[in-house]
């Protein structure tokens, strides 16, 4: 037989041992057993304030006479959030969030089949989650503040403009969509939280029900009408407080200030700050209900009437305290004025514990 025939009685051959499925295999079988599963979290930045970006977050896989054979390891997004894939199911596993050379936390979480565990988010300060409303008026800018904190959206009413004012303090539904409402010193505050025959009082009565029901106030500089009418028996400002604007008398200065709040020391890494007023005619707080008010920051500072100069030893600058659910911040100081980083941290220290 030639090489030519031997060939052709091979292929011959190998036709009538194959069959179709000889050529057309099927798909993978489904897999069988327990399936792997993975964890998921998120990871606040140590101060609190804000979420933390590539943080290693990581666990190990042993085997099941305990040795190590495996870490699994991730890094935070810019969101903070994290996920590890891929863990064998049927086991329990410790995550660690390390920050530089640090465990900054630690999580026990166990994996059955196909499990997609996800931790409970901590508490961080997030302003994007915040609803914010801004009353706007001549003399500070918290709107200007809250941009340079990141806040993209945030509700602007016309402080100067008494419809939109009384609009906006006369709905108490409306008031309680908002977290928080900033309160610019220099909005119209004639027939909208005082006038002689005493319409106003709804205003005042929202304003105190709002924060009672949750709602928090930041209120600076000349808007201290409201919170004096509005909780009288917290702050003691100077001049007679049954008269409109009579406590506006402080002088220019640069007071070196003393941060009383040890939390908000440790928050700023830092015991003083500067606090500048830059216009005369703002409103110092004499005392404070020390048993219901928190003093943040403190200072040595003076003020005029007529032509008698007066000197205060260590008296608030900013404060804070609760009503019902919620909380009031009042600042003696313009806080747009004294927009530095520092002050930013204050406002976002505030705003996180509001």
């Amino acid at each position: 037989m030639n090489i030519r025939a031997i060939i052709l009685a091979g292929v011959a051959l190998l036709a009538t041992a194959c069959n179709e499925s000889s050529f057309f295999v099927k798909g993978d079988p489904e897999l069988e057993g327990p399936q792997p599963g993975s964890i998921e979290g998120r990871v606040c930045d140590p101060s609190g304030r804000t979420w933390l970006a590539d943080a290693k977050v990581y666990t190990h896989l042993f085997t099941a006479d305990g040795h190590l054979y495996e870490t699994k390891l991730v890094y935070t997004d810019r969101d903070g959030r994290w996920i590890i894939e891929e863990l064998p199911p049927g086991y329990s596993y410790t995550v660690y969030v390390q920050l530089g050379d640090d465990i900054i936390d630690m999580h026990e979480a166990f994996v059955g089949d196909q499990d997609a565990v996800l931790l409970e988010e901590p508490d961080c300060f997030d302003p994007l989650s915040l609803n914010v409303a801004v009353v706007t008026g001549d003399y500070d800018n918290f709107d200007l503040v809250l941009e340079r904190m990141g806040f993209a959206n945030y509700t602007l009413v016309d402080g100067l403009t008494d419809s939109e004012v009384t609009d906006f303090f006369g709905d108490l539904e409306g008031m309680l969509q908002y977290d928080v409402v900033f309160i610019n010193g220099g909005f119209v505050e004639k027939d909208v939280i005082y006038s002689s025959d005493g319409s106003t009082d709804l205003y005042l009565q929202n304003v105190r029900d709002y924060v009672s029901a949750g709602g928090a106030v930041y209120a600076s500089d000349w808007a201290y009408d409201l919170v004096e009418l509005g909780w009288p028996e917290r702050l003691d400002f100077v001049g007679d407080d049954l008269v409109i604007d009579d406590a506006q008398v402080g002088e220019y200065d640069l007071v070196t200030s003393t941060v009383t709040d040890a939390s908000l020391s440790d928050w700023l890494e830092a015991s003083t700050l500067p606090i500048e007023y830059d216009l005369p005619v703002w409103p110092p707080i004499e005392s404070v209900d020390s048993d219901a008010v928190t003093t943040h920051l403190e200072g040595n500072v003076s003020y005029r009437v007529g032509t008698e100069t007066y000197d205060l030893v260590e008296v608030p600058l900013l404060v804070s305290f609760t009503s019902g659910e919620g909380k009031v911040v009042f600042s003696t100081f313009r806080v747009a004025k004294n927009g530095s980083s520092e002050m930013m941290e204050i406002l976002q220290y505030m705003m996180y514990y509001l």
